[in-house]
């Protein structure tokens, strides 16, 4: 198949391409700056993706309706975004411009080039807020109430691809993933900024973990599992339907982080630092993901435990480095 990828040099794109590759794929990548990021440059997926430059914030809907053209590709998976929610507070007109203002450039762009490629257009879980109670787990059918840019922003590109869909007949699915985490992601993100620490302090490089509110309850799924299941329904999703993709087990932070602890080569210290706790607006998020298990099959293959290895193990070498 021949297929694209938008923000293919960000931590899930990168790990999209080799999945995609790995099922004998011919990848064409897009990113804002049309180069590999230091932790991939050296990797196979570089030199088997043909990457290129496009800034979905900025770039001209005709410019990308001719690269469609150009490439033809059989399926368009959507991942380029701002993804990080806090940082979407501080930026919200760029956080909208990209997350919605970039779904739109490539839909329009797809219709304009004559092509019926399915499009895989990558949302978000966080944007049901803080369901009730009774909406747990999650549901496509629960409220969206998103309560940050990014999560507004993500919610508003998914209607964008239903409207999309109904009113061109574009061939569009919809996918909310919940929390994901794995090798090669940043720090920002909160099991992989502890697996960082856990090394830092292996290494003798820091005296103790620093933590926030460990309390707060998420569904990880291990990427390697999120972008398979990306792929599953780019060849069995139904055109116009949303579905949620999370592994439907709750972690909590300070389990994760035992987790981690256990797994160390030394004793490692934990220490609350209040300037990283925050008020918690989502105490508790668990996906229900059965739609998608309906349609495709999918089913999780990584634990957390082995997910969490994994990224600690991926740390230990980046720390060395």
């Amino acid at each position: 198949m021949r297929v694209l990828v938008t923000g293919v040099s960000g931590f899930v794109g990168g790990h999209l391409a080799e999945h995609l590759i790995d099922s004998g794929d011919l990848v064409v990548g897009l990113s804002a700056s049309g180069r590999w990021p230091e932790g991939l440059s050296g990797l196979a997926l570089a030199r088997q993706v043909r990457l290129e430059a496009f800034d979905f914030a900025e770039g001209a809907e005709s410019d990308l309706a001719d690269l469609i053209g150009r490439k033809r590709p059989e399926a368009i998976y959507h991942l380029a975004a701002q993804a990080n929610p806090q940082a979407s507070l501080s930026d919200p007109r760029g956080t909208w411009a990209l997350n919605l203002g970039g779904a739109l450039n490539l839909l329009e762009a797809v219709k304009a080039s004559g092509l019926k490629p399915r499009v895989v257009l990558v949302g978000s879980g966080v944007c049901y807020g803080n369901p009730a109670p009774e909406d747990l787990p999650v549901s496509e059918s629960c409220p969206l109430r998103p309560n940050n840019p990014y999560s507004a922003s993500k919610a508003a590109a998914d209607l964008l691809g239903i409207q999309h869909f109904l009113s061109y007949g574009t061939d569009v699915v919809m996918v909310r993933p919940f929390n994901h985490a794995g090798p090669r992601q940043m720090s920002t993100y909160v099991l992989s900024g502890l697996a960082r620490q856990v090394a830092e302090v292996e290494a003798g490089l820091k005296p103790r973990v620093e933590v926030g509110n460990l309390e707060v309850v998420r569904d990880f799924t291990d990427v390697r599992d999120v972008v398979r299941g990306y792929r599953l329904l780019a060849e069995r999703g139904a055109p116009g339907e949303v579905y949620n993709l999370g592994s439907g087990r709750g972690t909590r932070i300070a389990d994760a982080l035992e987790a981690l602890r256990s797994l160390a080569r030394a004793a490692v210290e934990i220490h609350v630092d209040p300037a990283r706790v925050r008020p918690v607006d989502q105490p508790l998020l668990v996906a229900d993901a059965s739609k998608l298990r309906a349609a495709t099959g999918w089913e999780p293959r990584f634990s957390i435990s082995q997910t969490l290895a994994d990224m600690l193990d991926y740390w230990r070498d980046a720390v060395k480095r």
